[in-house]
């Protein structure tokens, strides 16, 4: 029964996770097919949303590599693609502002918002490595395939709840947008609104890492495979 009952709540999971996936990576497509309401970049709404905060010790760094467009509150850089960086869509914008308003994220919320990247980078390199490992103790007999089943199982599980348990601190840094965006915006309601959609969205955009664990563990995990984190 526990057998069945993990492996039933983790296809739920996966599911969910396929959907948020989803449900991103097509709003976001339609995004960068609309023009920002103004003539800002990525990079240039983002600082001007962290000037208008009293925030002045965070640099933009353009950073085309697997990893990219997120904010380091350790260096206090905020990396961005070149796409984003200089884009002018409303993709562009979500992507951008999402990350800068990480950088608010200090005191108590700044050990959420590493707790959280520290979710991420799990999501992104356990399940891989666990189910290699998994794979090579079945394959030499130590583990029988029902628990070798079960121990992956039970792992996929646990990093889809502490990615889906810290996302709130992805939710707050939308939150602390709104004050900038109601009086950049108050002329262009429609934007506006998308644009508070594609945010959301921004929220969503890591619960999918786990679907592509194989793709970060062997392009940017593994010694020699190039270095994800800029210097």
């Amino acid at each position: 029964m526990p057998f069945l009952l993990i492996v039933v709540v983790l296809l739920a999971g996966l599911a969910l996770v396929r959907w948020a996936r989803g449900r991103h990576d097509s709003m976001m497509g339609k995004g960068s097919r609309v023009n920002a309401p103004t003539a800002h970049t990525g990079a240039e709404i983002a600082l001007l949303f962290l000037r208008s905060e009293g925030v002045d010790d965070v640099q933009v760094v353009e950073h085309d590599a697997l990893v990219t467009d997120y904010f380091d509150p350790a260096r206090r850089r905020l990396f961005l693609c070149g796409g984003v960086a200089r884009g002018t869509t409303l993709s562009a914008w979500a992507v951008a502002l999402h990350e800068a308003a990480h950088a608010l994220q200090t005191g108590d919320s700044l050990g959420e918002l590493k707790w959280r990247q520290s979710c991420i980078r799990i999501s992104r390199y356990l399940p891989t490595l666990a189910v290699l490992v998994i794979t090579a103790l079945t394959a030499f007999k130590i583990l029988v395939p029902r628990l070798a089943i079960l121990i992956a199982a039970a792992v996929l599980l646990l990093v889809l709840l502490l990615n889906l348990g810290s996302m709130p601190t992805e939710l707050n840094a939308n939150k602390r947008l709104r004050r900038f965006l109601d009086e950049h915006l108050k002329n262009h309601g429609q934007a506006h609104e998308r644009l508070n959609d594609l945010l959301f969205c921004m929220a969503l955009r890591e619960t999918g890492d786990l679907l592509s664990s194989p793709r970060y563990f062997f392009l940017s995990a593994l010694p020699g495979t190039g270095k994800s984190r800029p210097g």
